[in-house]
């Protein structure tokens, strides 16, 4: 699919691009495995700079004001180039910020968030198959003019270098999301390593006592605010998941030219250029989704079922295109040494995030009426 891009849009998936391929890549991805949050000081400061932590953010709270499509964009590149930091995260929740109840949070921590100071992450999954903020369990109790949470939000990921959380909980009068720092009392983080090297966190709140200014939705806008902050990390990480094949194949394709069998390039094989077009079309076909969602978004006609069609497909294809790479690398493909397995390994990562491929796709029958709720 060729997308058809605005001149504007053009020039960020550019810049992205050649962000990505200086500061990014397997090289790095080696290097920050080892470390305790799998991030980069100098990465994410120049993240900032380029204001891609604020493209989602609208203009009245000082951000660019741009659509999913542009997010996605610079996702793309970000998943070619195995950036692990929480990009996607942080720009969606920088968002629900920008459009909450609380003028506290947008000049502060808002501010310091696409400068790139603070790194702020939503909490909002509880169990194993994704976000469904309807059956949040969490608990805000009124406490003076502010509230009181309880409870336990689980596969956060990056959670170990996050300063503070978006959080949903169930209120008497319907759902809220509150900010909460990182070191606020009664609040506990664990945080247990992922196969990409990244951390996914399960933050235990007891008694956690939110200031009203911290209060970033209640009932009257939390569920818009929480889903679209839901749905747009879903999207996002569909996006990074397109890169992650995309950058594979391409990895595979190279490989398939120089390596020779029987005086011949491998790639001269039938069997294996059947394979590769077999892969180049879920590559095709996944971003083809990715775009046409995101524009959906950006017109107002985004769903949370258009959500976990995107989730669901990236999940399942990018598996596919990063076994199958490895497979047509051969043996080489199966060594630590090789960069290919960093593809896969990211993709394991990514794909589980939020919810598997099986959780979204019935999640998507569900709300798309094929299958009954249960």
């Amino acid at each position: 699919m060729e997308l058809l891009l605005t001149d504007e849009q053009r020039l960020l998936q550019e810049s992205a691009q050649k962000l990505v391929e200086r500061g990014a890549g397997p090289k790095r991805a080696r290097k920050l495995r080892d470390t305790p949050t799998n991030m980069d000081a100098a990465t994410w400061r120049e993240i900032a700079e380029a204001g891609w932590l604020a493209l989602a953010v609208p203009a009245a709270a000082d951000g660019l004001d741009l659509g999913m499509t542009e997010l996605c964009l610079v996702l793309e590149q970000a998943g070619r180039g195995l950036v692990t930091e929480p990009l996607t995260a942080v720009a969606m929740t920088a968002r629900a910020i920008a459009e909450g109840e609380s003028d506290a949070l947008r000049k502060t921590v808002l501010a310091e968030m696409m400068a790139g100071k603070r790194i702020v992450l939503p909490a909002l999954q509880e169990g194993p198959f994704g976000v469904e903020l309807d059956k949040t369990k969490t608990t805000a109790a009124a406490d003076g003019t502010g509230v009181r949470l309880s409870g336990r939000k689980s596969f956060i990921a990056d959670a170990a270098g996050a300063d503070g959380f978006v959080v949903s909980a169930r209120g008497p009068n319907g759902l809220v999301l509150c900010y909460v720092p990182k070191n606020a009392a009664g609040a506990g983080l664990a945080v247990k390593k992922q196969v990409d090297g990244g951390a996914l966190g399960t933050l235990t709140l007891t008694n956690v006592v939110v200031p009203k200014e911290n209060v970033l939705a209640g009932p009257n806008h939390a569920p818009v605010i929480g889903q679209r902050l839901a749905d747009g990390v879903l999207i996002g990480a569909g996006a990074e998941l397109l890169g992650v094949m995309g950058q594979a194949l391409d990895t595979t394709v190279e490989y398939l030219k120089i390596r020779k069998q029987f005086d011949r390039p491998i790639g001269s094989f039938q069997a294996l250029q059947h394979r590769a077009v077999n892969e180049y079309i879920e590559v095709e076909l996944t971003r083809s989704l990715v775009f046409q969602v995101c524009t959906a978004v950006d017109a107002g006609r985004g769903s949370p079922m258009m959500a976990s069609a995107v989730k669901a497909k990236a999940s399942g294809a990018a598996l596919q295109v990063c076994k199958s790479s490895i497979q047509m690398h051969g043996a080489i493909g199966f060594t630590d040494e090789h960069d290919i397995g960093l593809y896969l390994k990211r993709a394991m990562a990514l794909s589980a995030s939020g919810g598997n491929e099986a959780a979204h796709r019935q999640r998507y029958a569900r709300l798309s009426g094929i299958e009954p709720a249960a």
